[in-house]
This record gives C-alpha cells, structure tokens and sequence, in this order.
C-alpha cells in the first residue's frame, strides 16, 4: 500500500512517497563480527586503512581513545572485525577523541589519522593528535611536531583536502565554538609544507560557526575542493576561489537553512551528481542535485523524533543509495532508527517495518562501507551517545546488513 503525504512549507510543496512498510532482513551481525557491545562512542570512520580492498574501522570513544579495527579475511571471505591499536596519548597524556580523518600525510606510502579531542566544553586546554603510521600498523603521536594541536579548539570534525594543488594532503580542523572561557575556537586550514609539517593558512573558514559535520566535494567541478560544514546555526557551503579563498555559497545553491547534525554529499538518484542527505532533529532531508549544480528544494522531508547520525548506501542492492537516520535519545530511551529503502531515483521511499531492537544505549552515529564484499552496502551503528544534562549511556556496536554472511565456526 502506497501513500503519498504532501508536506506544506512556506517555500515548497514538499512530497514524500511511501510504502506502509517494508520488510528486507536487517540483521545485527555487530556480536559476531568482534564489535563491542557496550561502551561510549563520539565517530565511527570506514575507511582501507592498509589498501587491501577490505574497510576497515576507526571508531573514536567520547572521553576516551580512538580503536582500530582491521577487517580480517581469508579465501576472499571476512571474517570480522579484529582490534589492532588503542590510540593512547602518551606525549600529552589528553585522550578525549573525538572524530579522525585518513591520509598519508608524510609520503611514506603508509597511511596516518589525524584526530581531533574535546576541550572539557572549552573550560581547559587539549592537545588534538596526529598519529603517524610506521611500521605498518603501529603508530605514534606527532601532532605537536605538525603544529596541529590546536589547544584551544573544542575538536569535532577533521577532514584531509587537496587546497594548494601540490603532493601532499592539507587539512581542515573543524571545532565547536563557543567555549566558556575567553578564548576563541575557530575551525582552521593548514598547508601541508613538503610532507614535513603543517602551517595555518587563512582562506575565508577561521571562524567560530561550529562543524557537526565536514564533506569535502569539488562541487562547482572546476578542480579545486569545496566544503560542506554543518555549522551551529546551519549549513555552510564553502565554494573555493582560488585567488582569494573560501566563500560561503549555500543560499546560492538551494541548499537548506536551520541546523543540521549530519550530512553528506552522495548520489540518491542514480545521475551521477552528488545529492544532499541531511538529518536534523525533526526531519530527514533530502535536495535533488539538479543540472546546473543547484539543489532543488527537498523532494523529501520525513518526521523523525531525535534525528541525530546519518549512513548512505546500497543496503538491499536494488534501487540506488538507501538512508539510515540514526536516532539518539527521547529521555533515557533509544529511539528506534529510521532506514528507508530507495524506490529508484531519489525521489519515493519504503520504510524497513523492522531492525534489530530495541536497542540499549543511545543511538549516535554510523558509517557505511561492504565490509563482506558482497557488492551490498552495511551499516556501522555506534549506540553510546548522548543522553541529556551533559551525560552519555553506552549501548552497542551495531554492524547492520541484509546479505547472508555469517562468522565462521
């Protein structure tokens, strides 16, 4: 049975196409790939950190330290998910993590993460990490040395981009902003000068405007990075000119106003252009690339109570990209999260009837990645997040797919 329900709003007539339900066989195979089931969480990257073709995960713990998790396989099978490291800080011994970011940053030919780490909610100095790799899979601390500490930032969103068109990988630093003390905590780019260090530039980004989220995109196509930021107050979309820096353009591209605590920038509707995904509080967002570049205004708008995470990907292997919006807490209840299957095109949409549940914890954030190979996207569910009054529960590593793997005996 489907419905149709027209939202009205004072820009658009807002449509969103829907089944009753739908039923695909979520599993939760978190348990039984070597994820955890109870701990704090703040991010969760997937991302082939040795370049074997299988993701591997970098989950980073509100208060405590970033795990990496490398996926082991055998025979062209996975056999799940194997801690490596524990990133401990032992040079500032600070070791609030918050979100990483991968990149050679020093052209050895071996990837190393960059993390950024909480300020106590900008009462007291911290020390964000730059963790580089060497030997394979063992890391260590060079963060002072890169000059990319930046004690006074309240840390949240990192992400490598290319600024200057040299070899090596330059960096932004997004932080929360503002803190409780006199300094300021503005996010910050830095050139990566010939593999040996960073130095901050300024190119239109150093301001205190908050980054829930970063995706780097070239998203005007010609050649230089642009980057979306889910500031405080609401998006950023930052074009680059590369005679004088960044330029905030979101009015000029359609997208949305208000807060929104997590995007992404990925093709929905099967053209080949880079749609917005964006999760508030209330609602799911979805802004149709059109031709020219702009984005139309949301072809769907679906109601969620505590929307707060956000995975892109193919999790059925029908239609095109399919969404989870993860929901954090109502009180100290898990809200049960929200996948809708792609009907073909971005534009209609069938909510799952069931997934794994109910959950403990509070839902925080996820990641998409085919961590089995399979051709299917999988979800990476963190569920440790925030509660309420400054406090977080823990709850568990979900690793949600509809395909057939099951761990080895």
């Amino acid at each position: 049975m489907r419905r149709t329900i027209l939202v009205l709003t004072l820009a658009s007539i807002v449509v969103i196409t829907s089944t009753a339900s739908a039923d695909v066989g979520v599993r939760n195979v978190g348990p039984a790939a070597g994820l955890p089931e109870r701990r704090h969480s703040w991010s969760v990257l997937a991302y082939d950190i040795d370049h074997d073709g299988w993701m591997d995960l970098t989950v980073g713990h509100h208060g405590q330290r970033v795990t990496i998790y490398r996926n082991e396989h055998e025979g062209g099978r996975s056999l799940g998910f194997a801690k490596v490291v524990t990133l401990i800080d032992t040079v500032r011994g600070w070791n609030d993590s918050h979100a990483c970011a991968w990149a050679d940053v020093n052209g050895d030919g071996l990837d190393d993460v960059f993390c950024t780490t909480g300020a106590d909610q900008g009462t007291t100095k911290k020390w964000n990490q730059l963790w580089i790799q060497g030997p394979a899979w063992e890391f260590t601390n060079r963060a002072r040395g890169w000059g990319v500490e930046d004690i006074w930032g309240r840390g949240r969103y990192p992400a490598f981009l290319d600024i200057n068109h040299d070899a090596w990988p330059d960096l932004f630093i997004g932080n929360d902003a503002p803190r409780l003390d006199e300094h300021l905590s503005p996010n910050r780019t830095f050139v990566n000068v010939d593999g040996e260090r960073f130095q901050q530039v300024k190119l239109g980004i150093t301001r205190e405007v908050g980054a829930n989220c970063v995706e780097v995109a070239d998203v005007n196509r010609d050649g230089w990075d642009d980057l979306l930021v889910c500031g405080n107050e609401g998006l950023k979309l930052y074009v680059r000119r590369p005679a004088t820096g960044f330029v905030d353009r979101r009015a000029a591209y359609g997208l949305t106003t208000g807060p929104i605590h997590m995007a992404r920038l990925v093709d929905v509707s099967g053209d080949g252009r880079r749609d917005f995904v964006g999760v508030a509080s209330d609602r799911l967002l979805v802004q149709l690339r059109r031709a020219d570049g702009t984005f139309a205004p949301p072809s769907t708008s679906w109601p969620l109570t505590r929307g707060h995470g956000l995975a892109v990907g193919d999790i059925d292997g029908r239609s095109g990209a399919d969404i989870l919006a993860v929901q954090a807490c109502d009180g100290r209840t898990n809200v049960p999260d929200v996948l809708l299957l792609n009907g073909g095109h971005g534009k209609g949409w069938t909510r799952v009837r069931r997934l794994p549940g109910p959950v403990p914890g509070c839902g925080d954030v996820a990641d998409d990645l085919d961590f089995d190979r399979d051709g299917s996207s999988d979800f990476v569910v963190l569920n440790g997040g925030f509660v309420r009054d400054g406090d977080f529960d823990i709850g568990p590593d979900q690793l949600l797919t509809a395909g057939s793997w099951r761990a080895t005996t």
